[in-house]
């Protein structure tokens, strides 16, 4: 297994860690009523910017951890961090793929802006979509991966 393919691992755990917990914070605020009223869209937007600064201390501690990790177990500090051909296309083709599942959970976060929803869900569906489409390109470069690209 490639470098590559193990922080493609980390990078989907921490993605789900971080979501689940963002979203467990935030149906705990929206029952207490932190959402309601005419700051609604405030709230709103500094939860998503705590969301924001979570996601890159998640993911720099989790590199981090992985990278100690990945040298304990090898004994090799210094792992071949090459990345090539193979793994650029991976990505590409994942990348590809999670863009058309973002683009469209944007264009339903439109439609339900249009019909009336609440800034709330239109935002937390957009912060859902951006979720889903992380796990999907990192589903999908699993499954390139163990098919052999």
């Amino acid at each position: 297994m490639s470098f590559h393919h193990k922080t493609v691992y980390v990078t989907l755990i921490n993605t789900l860690v971080l979501m689940g917990g963002y979203f467990w914070w935030v149906s705990g605020r929206y029952a207490a009523g932190a959402f309601d009223g005419p700051d609604a869209g405030s709230a709103v937007g500094r939860s998503i910017l705590i969301l924001m600064g979570a996601g890159i201390v998640v993911q720099i501690i989790g590199m981090i951890l992985f990278h100690f990790l990945q040298a304990l177990v090898t004994q090799n500090p210094n792992p071949d961090q090459l990345i090539d051909e193979r793994d650029r296309l991976i990505e590409l083709r994942a990348l590809r793929v999670s863009y058309h599942v973002t683009g469209l959970v944007f264009v339903l976060a439109i439609i339900a802006l249009a019909m009336g929803w609440s800034i709330f869900a239109v935002f937390h569906i957009i912060v859902a979509g951006c979720a889903i489409g992380a796990v999907i390109e990192a589903a999908v470069q699993i499954i390139a991966y163990h098919r052999g690209g």
